[in-house]
């Protein structure tokens, strides 16, 4: 059975028809005869010189001739011969001599299609004969030509991973692939040749769950009502698809490939996911070395000056010790006790900011008075300050916490030193609260100083940042940073209440799971 395309396809390259002229030698009459027989024939005449030559050729033969000088089983055999040959559609004539009518008919029994003598070629009659031959000859060997290029074209389409349905021009099926009947097994009945596009959009959305309320509906009709381009479709399983659609050449219709890409798409979102870590990562080593720079110029200034304090006071009182009084010793060690405790402060924070930015540091909870502990930071601080007022305020029943307590004392101490700090010493005067709050525990520390500008307040926690109002007091800027972060590790917030020339106000609040009647164990 043939099959036909709408319009011929040329999948391999096209030679003329052959007539293949066996036996003749010496005079090649027969050849020229025939020669003489083939004007407007586009074909070739050849004349085979062995059996193997005539058997390779008779695949493209449109006519056969054999000289049979006699009824010999060899000649006999060659007819046989060549209808084993699969797919050779050419009459198998033999021309003879022989006169008998019996021996005729017996090489004519041999499969051979027909058979003439010499005296009958030369015939005006048998031109027509022979037109009549070659004519249907050729015929049946382009449609076995098409047959060849239509099973050539679906053994393309069997080997190849992809979908595919092929359309004629009038959008109307005209093959469907194994792999599409697998990809949408429900809908086979309807993958048949002459089914419109419309039919196979419908069976297939159908098929997928996709009713016209779905976004995804419109866009997969446009793509299929005017097979053009390419639309990518995500099932609700996780499957990626990517339909394409190719016109076939000489406008004989379209083919339709789907594409199974969800390896691909999971690739390419590992990829760019990958890409977006590599970026942050990125900006973040950029940001952490200019914040590196500007913190190096910063505390260069910060580490010299206590330094300096230090080793001054030192060299006093190694000179002059023996001859000071108890009340300038004091003064000098209180001084150096003063500028040692700000290094160290300076340098707890740095530390402490640098490996929150890391990830490296993690709670250490443990159950702790934290009234005791707030009061003893606040005499400490109180000893440093030089005529600063803290007083404390503790408004709590029960004043046992189980929190970080080595985070609590950085916390505490940063704000109770930058509370000193930005306040007057001959004024100062420093509120430390302790106290139930909205979430649980509530902590904070007030000052009467120089506060801060209003336009600032949303930076002041910015690690580096300081306000336009600390100029000229020491600091680094990583302080409130840190102070931020340890609060937030503990799932607490901080706010800032302040004005300039009033002071400002620091109220840290902590939930409820480290509070007053927890344990570690709890946590």
């Amino acid at each position: 059975m043939s099959h036909e395309f709408p319009t011929s396809v040329d999948l391999r390259k096209r030679s003329s028809p052959i007539i293949s002229i066996y036996g003749d030698s010496g005079e090649f009459e027969l050849t020229k005869l025939i020669w003489d027989l083939i004007p407007g024939f586009d074909v070739v005449v050849s004349t085979p010189q062995t059996k193997e030559e005539l058997f390779a050729e008779a695949y493209d033969s449109a006519v056969v001739f054999v000289l049979v000088d006699e009824a010999s089983e060899a000649n006999l055999e060659i007819a046989e011969q060549l209808s084993r040959i699969s797919g050779v559609v050419a009459d198998i004539i033999a021309i003879t001599r022989e006169p008998d009518i019996r021996k005729r008919l017996h090489i004519l029994s041999a499969k051979y299609d027909a058979i003439y003598n010499m005296e009958i070629l030369g015939l005006p009659e048998f031109t027509n004969i022979f037109n009549h031959k070659l004519k249907k000859g050729i015929m049946r060997l382009n449609a076995r030509l098409q047959e060849d290029e239509y099973n050539a074209f679906l053994g393309f389409l069997s080997v190849s991973a992809d979908a595919f349905i092929v359309f004629d021009r009038q959008k109307r099926i005209f093959y469907v692939s194994q792999h599409y009947l697998k990809l949408y097994p429900k809908s086979r009945e309807l993958f048949v040749r002459g089914t419109p596009v419309q039919k196979v959009f419908e069976a297939i959305a159908r098929e997928m769950g996709v009713g016209q309320h779905d976004p995804r509906y419109q866009d997969a009709l446009d793509f299929w009502i005017k097979l053009q381009g390419q639309f990518e479709f995500r099932l609700d399983n996780g499957t990626h698809l990517r339909m394409t659609a190719v016109d076939l050449p000489h406008e004989q219709g379209t083919i339709v490939s789907t594409t199974n890409i969800t390896t691909y798409k999971e690739q390419e979102y590992a990829l760019a996911k990958q890409q977006a870590l590599l970026e942050k990562a990125l900006t973040a080593e950029q940001e952490a070395s200019s914040l590196q720079k500007q913190f190096i110029s910063m505390v260069s200034h910060e580490f010299r000056t206590p330094l300096a304090i230090v080793d001054g006071n030192a060299q006093i009182l190694e000179r002059l010790g023996k001859c000071m009084s108890d009340d300038e010793m004091k003064v000098r060690l209180r001084t150096i006790r003063s500028a040692v405790s700000r290094t160290v402060n300076m340098m707890e924070a740095v530390l402490s900011s640098n490996l929150l930015k890391t990830g490296k540091l993690d709670l250490n909870v443990e159950k702790f008075d934290i009234a005791e502990l707030v009061m003893l930071l606040s005499e400490e601080q109180a000893n440093l300050a030089r005529g600063h007022k803290i007083r404390t305020h503790i408004k709590l029943e029960q004043t046992n916490v189980v929190m970080d307590k080595k985070f609590v004392t950085i916390i505490l101490t940063n704000l109770l030193s930058n509370a000193v700090k930005f306040t007057d010493p001959e004024k100062g005067e420093v509120d430390l609260t302790l106290m139930t709050g909205p979430r649980g525990l509530q902590l904070a520390v007030s000052d009467n100083g120089v506060g801060i500008p209003e336009e600032e307040m949303e930076e002041i926690f910015n690690r580096f940042f300081r306000a336009s109002t600390s100029s000229g007091r020491p600091g680094s800027g990583v302080g409130l940073s840190l102070v931020r972060d340890l609060v937030r590790l503990h799932k607490g917030e901080i706010k800032v209440e302040s004005a300039v020339g009033q002071g400002s106000s620091f109220i840290l609040n902590f939930p409820y799971e480290f509070s007053l009647e927890q344990d570690a164990a709890n946590l």
